[in-house]
């Protein structure tokens, strides 16, 4: 099982791969063709939707994640009674901000928005790739995810190679999600027999996805508006343009976190398996600590090269992103060492604390916006991200069970496991 569960771990991990390549390389060419204004509306409407269907979600894709590896059939059942739901809480949670879009730009701009509002629809309605991770067939949606990727990533190249109009970018916008979400279903098909046999029966999954889920929707929506805040309200306050100049900074700024994330989320076991309260931190403050080593590298890399990369891959144009690229680099450094704090929490089941902790940030991010955002602008942005990190990081955590993660941070800081490490030797 232990084999099983490490293959599952290193497809998922290159999919991620994939993604980032297309990210940067494929991404910045549409960018460089289409300039900072219209490459900003795109973003600016994917965070929209992006928010939209994490809601739509309604906290199911971790009920049915657990449900699939305990009870598949049942598991089944609930996917089965739930897509509908999901859909429509989608369509109706976007349907203002359609008609928003409608209003505000021409009919090509809305073009680009309603093409994000259709991908991100079908992404909220592909929970079938949730029932392969549950079973450890993470492979079949890396080979879907990865053909489909390569797909629209060779349309979005031929589009400015053929010099074509920038409205045909839509159409792989559209298939990014199309694509894995039909193949899926036809790969699933044979599952949709077994559907509740009863109104009564349909309406208990229903009502099981909207209790469970509602205490997790909360939860998942701070967690995905808090990073989006500064492109939201950049956005309103400023213009498109700004916004693709914010987009392409917080995408190269968060390109390498799969790095670290793919590190702790090997390390953690370790961590988990410790009854001493001593020897946990010890271990967090290791993984904090090489982190800190391996982002301070690329913190220096990204110092030096930042400008040539710009330029050689986005053009003069987004030669401005340098400043909160840097400055976000430093805030996705503080977000790693967040997440191993959040897990040290969620080892002394600590939940309910983060749920709270997410809902102060996420306030804390919206004032500290508004401020920067209206006195620096782009730079603006990227400083308040920066400083709802720290904030997360720092004194949203200390008040956990009698400071544990002050001393994790001490611990790291002092280079403790180092020093204890070369005085045992």
């Amino acid at each position: 099982m232990e084999k099983k569960v490490l293959f599952n771990s290193l497809w998922m991990m290159l999919e991620k791969v994939i993604s980032i390549f297309g990210l940067i390389f494929v991404t910045s060419f549409v960018a460089r063709y289409v300039g900072p204004t219209v490459f900003g509306e795109i973003a600016y409407a994917t965070s929209l939707f992006q928010i939209i269907q994490v809601l739509a979600q309604l906290g199911s894709d971790v009920i049915i994640f657990k449900r699939v590896a305990k009870k598949e059939s049942s598991g089944i059942r609930l996917i089965n009674t739930t897509v509908g739901l999901r859909g429509g809480v989608y369509l109706i949670s976007s349907l203002p901000i359609l008609i928003y879009f409608f209003i505000k730009y021409d009919t090509t701009n809305f073009l680009y928005v309603f093409s994000v509002f259709l991908s991100c629809f079908f992404y909220s309605l592909d929970v079938f790739s949730i029932f392969y991770d549950a079973r450890l067939e993470s492979k079949r949606n890396t080979i879907v995810n990865t053909c489909s990727l390569i797909i629209c990533l060779m349309i979005r190249w031929l589009i400015p190679f053929l010099k074509l109009n920038p409205i045909f970018l839509c159409i792989p916008i559209v298939f990014t999600s199309l694509i894995p979400l039909c193949v899926r279903i036809i790969s699933y098909s044979k599952n949709f027999k077994n559907y509740p046999k009863t109104k009564r029966h349909k309406k208990k999954y229903m009502s099981y996805v909207l209790l469970c889920g509602l205490s997790l929707v909360i939860s998942s929506l701070s967690v995905a508006i808090y990073p989006r805040l500064g492109m939201l309200i950049l956005g309103s306050l400023q213009n498109s343009a700004a916004v693709g100049v914010y987009s392409v900074a917080a995408t190269l700024a968060s390109s390498w976190a799969f790095v670290c994330n793919s590190f702790i989320t090997s390390s953690l076991p370790s961590m988990f398996r410790e009854d001493s309260e001593s020897r946990t931190i010890f271990n967090a403050a290791q993984i904090s600590i090489i982190v800190s080593l391996f982002s301070s590298l690329v913190i220096i890399g990204f110092y030096l090269l930042g400008n040539w990369v710009l330029k050689t891959l986005y053009g003069v144009s987004f030669v401005s992103s340098f400043t909160p690229m840097i400055i976000l680099c430093i805030s996705t450094f503080i977000s790693m060492l967040g997440t191993i704090s959040a897990r040290l929490i969620a080892k002394y089941s600590g939940y309910i604390y983060l749920s709270k902790k997410m809902l102060l940030v996420t306030i804390f991010s919206v004032v500290f916006n508004y401020i920067f955002i209206s006195k620096f602008g782009v730079i603006g942005a990227a400083i308040a991200t920066l400083l709802t990190e720290l904030m997360s990081l720092t004194l949203c955590n200390y008040l956990f069970k009698n400071g544990l993660v002050l001393k994790l941070h001490v611990s790291t800081f002092l280079l403790k496991p180092i020093f204890r490490r070369v005085k045992s030797k």
